[in-house]
C-alpha cells in the first residue's frame, strides 16, 4: 500500500531538516541507493557523491523551505512538485536561492528519496 500524500511531505521535511542539521544517519535512511539528484545548477550527483559533499563540507545546507508542494502518485512512486526556498554554503560562495523542483520518492520497500531535479525558479530574486 502506498504512502499517502502526507506520509510523504512528512518525509520529506525530515529529509529538508536532516540535510540542514547535517544528520547523515537520517539522510542515509530517507535516501535511495539508485538516487539521482540533479542540482539546479545542472551538476547531478548519486547518493554516495551527495552525501560525500556534506560530510566533507563542500556544501552545506543552512536552511531549506518548501514553499509550495502538491503530490502526485502512480505505479508504486510518489511525485512531490514543489518551490523551496534554500540558502547553501560552499567553497566558491553563499547561494540564497528559490527553486522549483520534482522529488520522486520510490514506495516500496518503504518511501525513499529516488530521484530529485530541480530549476531556478522564475520568481527567484
Amino acid at each position: 500500500m502506498a504512502p499517502d500524500a502526507a506520509a510523504i511531505l512528512a518525509l520529506e521535511d525530515r529529509r529538508f531538516q536532516a540535510m540542514v542539521a547535517q544528520d547523515f544517519a537520517a539522510l542515509d535512511a530517507l535516501i535511495a541507493e539508485d538516487l539521482r539528484f540533479v542540482h539546479s545548477n545542472g551538476a547531478v550527483e548519486d547518493k554516495a557523491e551527495f552525501l560525500r559533499k556534506l560530510r566533507d563540507g563542500e556544501r552545506r545546507y543552512l536552511r531549506y523551505a518548501a514553499l509550495t508542494r502538491e503530490v502526485r502518485q502512480e505505479g508504486g512512486f510518489s511525485f512531490v512538485f514543489g518551490e523551496a526556498d534554500a540558502e547553501i554554503a560552499r567553497a566558491g560562495g553563499g547561494i540564497r536561492t528559490r527553486m522549483t523542483y520534482t522529488a520522486i520518492y520510490r514506495d516500496a520497500p518503504a518511501p525513499r528519496l529516488f530521484a530529485w531535479h530541480s530549476v531556478k525558479s522564475p520568481a527567484a530574486p
